[in-house]
């Protein structure tokens, strides 16, 4: 037992340093003198809808639904050569799933997921026009790092139904289950709290103001690791485990408006995503 858990603490180390290592890499990927010439900062939000792909999921008893959510953040976008951009964003983002029972017993089970989401993502733009105005669109993709924090659900069951309750309002703890288990609790000893992925992008940006861009953002976010390799179990209920073998999906929509802080809205200053 003690060897196992030295185990999965270096797991947990080696998949923190490995996150870590990509968001560094990617900060050092342009030298000091492109850093100091286009540095663009500001706020992102957006809706996303999101899905969990399972290993193995009992569809002739379940029914999986789409889990709508949002995501908010700030974003910093570089200028790494021509028509080359890095994109970083930290953002609080929310994912879910949605289960239904098809078969026997009334069953209900829908989670929210709360994660710490930060992307890097590599761009190249290219430039159109429409009438006379100019603008900007860009393909994308790099990779995604995520923290998961914690999360909460409700759960409807035959079980509970027999011990007159309609519901159970439920939220995660990540740790083994203890002899005395909380009430109304979800224990996840085996969950993978460092998740990695990959990102595909395109958008548009428009120019509001000198030294400001507005761009909208379309991407998919592909995930590689699972939720959990064991599965949860309930504190008050004894005959269903939550089953997370399965790997995050997701499209997103966002809008983000960010600042030049370096040059400030120079007029004579090419905005950031300029080809020249």
């Amino acid at each position: 037992m003690y060897r196992l858990t030295i185990n999965k603490k270096k797991k947990l180390i080696s998949l923190k340093a490995t996150a870590i290592s990509l968001l560094i890499v990617a900060l050092f990927a342009f030298n000091n003198k492109q850093l100091n010439a286009q540095v663009f900062i500001g706020a992102k939000s957006g809706a996303r809808v999101s899905w969990l792909q399972y290993d193995d999921f009992a569809e002739e008893d379940y029914n999986k639904k789409l889990f709508f959510g949002y995501s908010a953040g700030i974003t910093a976008a570089f200028k790494v050569q021509k028509r080359f951009l890095l994109q970083l964003d930290i953002m609080y983002t929310q994912k879910g799933k949605k289960i239904d029972g098809i078969s026997g017993t009334p069953f209900q089970n829908y989670a929210k997921y709360h994660f710490l989401n930060t992307p890097v993502v590599y761009k190249l733009d290219f430039k159109e026009a429409f009438g006379d105005r100019i603008f900007k669109w860009y393909v994308g993709a790099g990779p995604n790092v995520n923290f998961w924090l914690g999360g909460n659900g409700i759960l409807e069951s035959e079980e509970l139904r027999e011990e007159n309750i309609d519901q159970l309002n439920y939220r995660i703890i990540f740790d083994n289950m203890p002899a005395t288990p909380e009430n109304g609790a979800l224990y996840f000893n085996e969950a993978n709290r460092v998740q990695v992925g990959l990102i595909v992008s395109t958008g548009l940006v428009l120019e509001p103001a000198p030294g400001q861009s507005l761009m909208i953002d379309f991407r998919y976010e592909w995930g590689h690791s699972y939720m959990s390799r064991a599965e949860g179990r309930f504190s008050n209920v004894v005959g269903y485990r939550d089953n997370l073998r399965a790997r995050n999906q997701a499209f997103q929509i966002s809008v983000a408006y960010l600042f030049d802080i370096i040059n400030k809205g120079k007029k004579e200053k090419k905005l950031y995503y300029e080809n020249k």
